[in-house]
């Protein structure tokens, strides 16, 4: 009995040795290559809610009238876009912030596409795409990642009025540390040259004064040591004078 456990524990260790050497370098090119055509980005489109919040897709957004008594308001929704899932992979997509952490395999999806909306535009998400072999003998091996960023609507926009600085765009994926009395001091400047022209009037005017206090005073130094030399001349011209009397 001993000797037959025994022997059916070395099989056992000899198949798996066996599968895991099937795992080889063709194999691993097919499962690489079909990891390096997944893509991930992020779509956004605006949609046209009633005041129920029900999606209305035969309105079109360039036809609301927005105003505070409208029947209609535009949201704007944000997608992201999973692409090139074959059989030879499965996938994970992760998002700590809303604690996601779902598998899809080809089966789950729509010609390999997956199209996840994502809950709102209040904060910025990290979105991790973990591609995996779903081949037999690499299965659950981890080929590749895939990091995603989604925007936020961005508050300080509305107070930018056209400045296309990146604190100024309507979306970010990236927090900035600007408050609103910078964005008006920025704007202001912008708007008002004569303010820029007086600071630049008044830098020009006092590097006028500097070269002119640097001129007058090399022309000082100048009439100094002429003078010197003309006091030392005369005064040697005199010493010979009572010399030869």
């Amino acid at each position: 009995m001993k000797r037959n456990l025994i022997f059916i524990i070395l099989v056992m260790l000899f198949v798996v040795k066996g599968v895991n050497a099937e795992c080889d370098n063709r194999t691993r090119l097919e499962i690489n290559t079909a990891a390096s055509n997944v893509t991930m980005d992020y779509t956004m489109d605006s949609v046209v809610l009633d005041t129920d919040l029900n999606l209305h897709p035969e309105i079109s957004p360039e036809d609301v009238n927005l105003s505070e008594s409208a029947e209609y308001v535009i949201n704007d929704v944000v997608t992201l876009n999973v692409q090139n899932v074959t059989d030879k992979i499965y996938i994970v997509l992760q998002n700590d912030d809303d604690g996601i952490n779902t598998e899809y395999h080809y089966s789950d999806l729509k010609n390999g596409t997956l199209k996840y909306e994502v809950p709102d535009t209040i904060k910025i998400r990290t979105y991790k795409l973990t591609i995996y072999s779903e081949v037999s003998d690499c299965m659950g091996e981890e080929l590749r990642t895939i990091e995603v960023k989604t925007p936020k609507y961005n508050p300080l926009f509305m107070n930018c009025n056209g400045d296309e600085s990146y604190y100024c765009q309507p979306y970010i994926t990236t927090d900035v540390n600007v408050d609103e009395d910078e964005i008006y001091t920025d704007y202001t400047n912008d708007r008002n040259p004569s303010t820029n022209n007086s600071k630049e009037n008044e830098s020009n005017k006092n590097n006028v004064m500097k070269l002119l206090g640097i001129g007058v005073a090399v022309v000082l130094i100048i009439a100094i040591i002429l003078m010197l030399i003309r006091y030392k001349k005369n005064k040697d011209n005199f010493m010979k004078n009572i010399g030869g009397m």
